[in-house]
């Protein structure tokens, strides 16, 4: 597997995390015309591609695709939000968890990413 798709999807979740927060602060417009679903990301394409056969054997491939489609859906419920709603405790305690989701899933695709390099 080449470990610089994984990174660019790495990268890519990380670069989500920034652009929700600036749609909460009103420093970016969001629709969910521009949310890939999960499947078609960068990531979604590697992982639906080669990392599935390739990495069978990896303990937490089940959870890491969980966790990816579920960051998509978080993606696009932020969102749809109502502006009220997110710019109350609802909205900041949503953006928290997705920040904390995203971190989890780019920590699971760096174990991935060692065990790939071992090869």
């Amino acid at each position: 597997m080449d470990v610089t798709n994984l990174q660019v999807g790495m990268i890519a979740h990380l670069q989500w995390k920034s652009k929700l927060s600036d749609f909460f602060y009103g420093v970016e417009e969001l629709t969910l015309a521009d949310v890939p679903d999960h499947t078609h990301c960068d990531f979604g394409k590697l992982l639906y591609g080669t990392v599935m056969q390739e990495f069978s054997d990896f303990s937490e491939l089940s959870t890491l695709e969980r966790v990816h489609k579920e960051v998509h859906e978080d993606i696009k419920q932020f969102i749809q939000m109502p502006l009220e709603a997110r710019k109350g405790a609802a909205g900041k305690q949503a953006l928290e968890q997705f920040k904390k989701k995203c971190d989890n899933l780019v920590a699971m695709m760096e174990r991935l990413e060692a065990k790939a390099k071992l090869k």
